[in-house]
């Protein structure tokens, strides 16, 4: 309880150093260079299990996977889909074997009737076990979040929040 106590007490900006001091940022601009870095990650987790009992790594984020998977799906890479998978598969396993939580973003495309379509499309569709479609209305500053996906929510269920400014 002690050190509950001293974390209220701390500034406001030292919380945020702090915080800002155990996350790690690597600027990822192609597929091989995502294969990469994930398996730097792999490397460390394994050896924070052997060394430390468990790993302080609880959130990978991924933004964007669309913008380094989009380029090799029907491109000049033939086996792009199955990078796609293998990408899919690495990061299920990351999360279950390191009890870790995977976030990744996928952009939206014109679908070309005026709706849109997630920049992946179906082939990606079944690889996360929760979607989420997060909108934001333009004249005002209010998103909306919708399940698209997930085990325990029924699809289609909303949650309208205010953007942070």
């Amino acid at each position: 309880m002690e050190s509950l106590t001293y974390l209220v007490k701390e500034p406001k900006d030292a919380r945020l150093k702090s915080v800002m001091r155990s996350i790690i940022c690597e600027s990822v601009f192609d597929i091989f260079a995502l294969f990469e870095v994930l398996h730097q990650l792999e490397v460390s987790l394994l050896n924070d299990k052997v060394n430390n009992g468990g790993s302080k790594v609880c959130l990978l984020v991924i933004d964007s996977i669309s913008s380094l998977l989009a380029p090799i799906i029907g491109g000049k890479y033939p086996q792009g889909r199955s990078m796609m998978i293998s990408v899919a598969v690495i990061l299920k396993k990351l999360a279950d074997e390191h009890n870790l939580s995977v976030l990744v973003t996928n952009h939206m495309v014109s679908a070309g009737n005026g709706a849109v379509k997630p920049a992946l499309g179906e082939s990606w569709k079944a690889v996360p076990h929760v979607r989420l479609m997060l909108s934001h209305e333009c004249q005002n500053n209010i998103c909306t979040a919708t399940v698209l996906k997930h085990t325990l929510m029924a699809s289609g269920r909303t949650a309208k929040f205010a953007a942070p400014s």
